[in-house]
């Protein structure tokens, strides 16, 4: 299958009063044609910044200071704000992490669908909010006409959500990004909001990079997981591969500290401590503090991201 998306070593900083942090620290990956991805790992690990980073939407005082970006073949990092604003919401979409925030409270839903398509599609304003109207009956909002002319406000959680993600898919993207899609919505919903962009997917053809940090909802939806820890790659496998056996310690900590149906009484695992602030990475591997399975060459030299036989890891262990 053809490479969509090759992030290579990947570094966005950010340039503060207290000195540079580095958010992203060399991440690699890449994304095929029709495949979902997850991007895994506890708050503060990266997730965010690195899809900001493909979007291009880092505002100061982030920066891209290495790397590359493959979008199909081109090396979208070097492309100019123009470029950028004709790829973004056609070929790259994005769902971001909450809808009320991202949708502007004092413009009507079909005004904000219409904008996208009139953008970028160059349809008349007939055929806009038409195909606006089809979209929001698409992701399963009833009555979408009344909904069109509703502002944010007036709609719950899960049709603020639904509306997103039938704004990011209106002009049929070949890549979506989903920043925590389902947070802040209640179990209920989540589930239909999972099963819409299952469906989804697979009547527009779009892959999936999904941001999250809830391994039952890549459990749900991935077919490849890449682990990330303190703006690092630190495990990449297929999704059945990584449940069954995770291979990082920190893998091995996120699994076991997820609560399973059948062993409700037994004790659920935690992992010690809390991610570093990248201004302030410990020496050596970043996890080893937390890791209980660290050794004295843990403590002083960084692994590097070994392949073997179905994925990647870092880690001294191997």
């Amino acid at each position: 299958m053809a490479k969509l998306l090759e992030v290579k070593d990947l570094k966005t900083y950010f340039y503060t009063q207290n000195g540079i942090v580095p958010s992203v620290d060399g991440v690699s990956f890449s994304m095929e044609k029709g495949q979902t991805t997850a991007l895994v790992g506890e708050s503060g690990c990266g997730k965010s910044v690195t899809s900001f980073s493909i979007m291009q939407l880092v505002g100061a005082p982030g920066k891209i200071v290495a790397g590359e970006i493959h979008f199909k073949g081109q090396n979208i990092a070097q492309y100019s704000e123009k470029k950028m604003e004709k790829l973004r919401g056609n070929e790259i979409s994005m769902i971001f992490q909450e809808p009320l925030t991202s949708l502007n409270p004092v413009l009507r839903i079909g005004d904000q669908l219409d904008e996208v398509l009139l953008l970028h599609q160059k349809l008349s304003k007939k055929e806009a909010k038409a195909e606006s109207i089809k979209m929001l009956g698409k992701v399963g909002i009833p009555r979408p006409e009344k909904i069109y002319d509703s502002f944010p406000h007036e709609l719950s959680g899960g049709m603020r959500q639904r509306v997103m993600i039938a704004m990011a898919l209106s002009c049929s993207p070949s890549l979506l990004i989903a920043d925590e899609p389902t947070t802040a919505l209640d179990v209920t919903i989540q589930a239909q909001i999972l099963k819409l962009m299952r469906n989804l997917k697979s009547e527009f053809d779009t892959s999936i990079l999904l941001i999250t940090h809830d391994l039952g909802v890549v459990a749900e939806l991935a077919d490849r997981v890449i682990v990330m820890y303190a703006g690092q790659v630190i495990e990449e496998r297929d999704v059945f591969s990584l449940f069954d056996d995770p291979k990082h310690p920190y893998t091995q900590g996120l699994i076991s500290s997820t609560p399973k149906i059948e062993s409700q009484e037994d004790e659920l695992m935690s992992i010690k401590g809390n991610v570093p602030a990248p201004n302030n990475r410990p020496s050596g591997c970043y996890f080893h503090p937390r890791c209980p399975k660290a050794k004295d060459i843990c403590k002083s030299s960084m692994p590097e991201l070994k392949g073997f036989e179905d994925g990647q890891v870092r880690c001294w262990l191997y």
